[in-house]
C-alpha cells in the first residue's frame, strides 16, 4: 500500500440527510494511514528502508506545507487589518484629487485649482447643485502653472451664499480664439472611509475616491 496513491475524493456522493466528508488528506490522516500501513504490512515482505524514508519525507513535507500555509494566512490577515488601520488615519485630513467640485461649509470655501495646457484667456463659471450659474469671472490671460480658483463664496451680486455643494467650469481660449484644455483639481476633508472588495474608499464632501485618485495629502 503506497500512501502517495491516496488522492481520490472520499465520499464524493452521500445520501440525503448525511454529512459529506472532506476530500482533503490532512496531516492527521496522513499519519494514521502511515501507522496503519506499518501495522498491517506483510511480515514476510516488510516495507524496505528506502520506501519508509520516502514516506516519512512526504509526511514531513505535508507538515511543513501546512505550517507554511497557516503562517501565510495569518500574515495576510494581519496585513489586511494594518491596511484598514492606515486608511482610517486619513480621516480629518485634506486631500487633493482631480475634479471640479467646490463646497461651502460654515462659510468657508474649499480649495480648488486648474492648470492650462498652454497660455490662454480664462473664464471661470461657478454653479450651484441645481446647475444654476451663481458667479462668473474673467481671470484674464494665464500661463501654464497651477492657479487657484480663489472664490469667496459670493454670488454675482456680492451676496454670501449658504453652505452647500457647487461646481466650477474653466473655459480657456488662446489669442486666436481656439479652445484650450484645462485640468481641474479639487480639495476637501476626508469625512469617512469604507471598504469595498477589500479596497479603501474615501468619502469627501459626498463624493467617493479611491486611494489611487489622491494627488496630495495635508493636515
Amino acid at each position: 500500500m503506497d500512501i502517495t496513491s491516496v488522492t481520490s475524493p472520499v465520499n464524493s456522493t452521500t445520501p440525503a440527510g448525511t454529512t459529506q466528508k472532506s476530500n482533503t488528506l490532512t496531516q492527521d490522516d496522513f499519519l494514521k494511514l502511515f501507522t496503519t500501513q506499518m501495522e498491517y504490512q506483510d511480515p514476510l515482505q516488510p516495507m524496505d528502508n528506502f520506501e519508509m524514508a520516502t514516506q516519512l519525507a512526504q509526511f514531513n513535507t505535508v507538515d511543513e506545507l501546512t505550517t507554511m500555509n497557516n503562517t501565510l494566512n495569518q500574515l495576510i490577515t494581519n496585513e489586511t487589518a494594518l491596511d484598514k488601520l492606515q486608511a482610517t488615519s486619513l480621516i480629518g485630513k485634506e486631500i487633493e484629487t482631480k475634479g471640479n467640485n467646490l463646497s461651502i461649509q460654515q462659510g468657508e470655501v474649499s480649495a480648488a485649482s486648474y492648470q492650462l495646457s498652454q497660455p490662454a484667456n480664462v473664464t471661470i463659471q461657478i454653479s450651484d447643485s441645481n446647475g444654476n450659474v451663481v458667479r462668473q469671472t474673467n481671470a484674464g490671460y494665464m500661463d501654464t502653472s497651477a492657479h487657484t480658483i480663489g472664490w469667496d463664496g459670493k454670488d454675482q451680486q456680492g451676496t454670501a451664499l449658504p453652505d452647500g455643494t457647487f461646481t466650477f467650469q474653466v473655459s480657456a481660449t488662446d489669442q486666436s480664439g481656439k479652445a484650450v484644455s484645462a485640468t481641474t483639481y479639487q480639495a476637501g476633508t476626508v469625512d469617512g472611509v469604507s471598504f469595498q472588495n477589500g479596497a479603501a474608499v474615501y468619502q469627501v464632501g459626498g463624493t467617493n475616491f479611491n486611494f489611487s485618485d489622491i494627488l496630495a495629502i495635508s493636515d
